[in-house]
């Protein structure tokens, strides 16, 4: 199946990517978590459209993420600290520009803000709030929030992937930032 995606997916095109995504996504998964997927990948195919240029910056890709995340919020009611995806995300695209306005390479900011979504879903697990108000605190403060791990998983697993590519396609002895 993924050959089948992976066809019909613009991949010389960055926003037209994104796009495409959310619409698979929108097709693939249901529930909450389908609905926020898709209105992060549209919010962040808007950003990347309005920036007007053919070649996608890292800064044009942090101001992408805040923008879904602001999407995510604005439309599904969440905030940071109410035990969602959010508490991933906003974290990892508030270091992704720290590390970027740094100076950091982008590899490096990429995977630096995915060491920080991790740092906030893991965070969930001090948090009562959302679906998870109705869970004893005992519970709550053993596990964190799965929207947020799922949420840490995906952006870190991208992160890795953008690095092992970058350092697969260097000279042998040298190593990506």
């Amino acid at each position: 199946m993924l050959p089948f995606f992976l066809a019909s997916y613009p991949l010389n095109d960055a926003a037209e990517t994104v796009n495409v995504m959310g619409s698979s996504i929108s097709r693939v998964m249901g529930g909450t978590s389908g609905i926020m997927y898709t209105i992060l990948c549209k919010a962040a195919y808007a950003s990347l459209k309005a920036n007007g240029q053919s070649d996608v910056t890292s800064n044009h890709w942090a101001e992408a993420l805040e923008a879904s995340t602001t999407a995510v919020s604005k439309y599904g009611g969440a905030i940071a600290g109410f035990r969602t995806l959010l508490d991933a995300l906003i974290p990892a695209s508030q270091a992704l520009q720290q590390r970027l306005k740094a100076g950091d390479d982008t590899v490096t900011a990429f995977v630096l803000s995915s060491e920080a979504a991790l740092a906030g879903a893991e965070s969930t697990k001090l948090m009562q709030a959302g679906r998870s108000s109705y869970v004893s605190p005992e519970i709550v403060a053993s596990v964190p929030d799965p929207g947020a791990m799922a949420a840490a998983a995906w952006y870190r697993a991208a992160a890795l992937a953008v690095r092992n590519t970058l350092e697969s396609s260097l000279p042998a002895g040298s190593s990506a930032p």
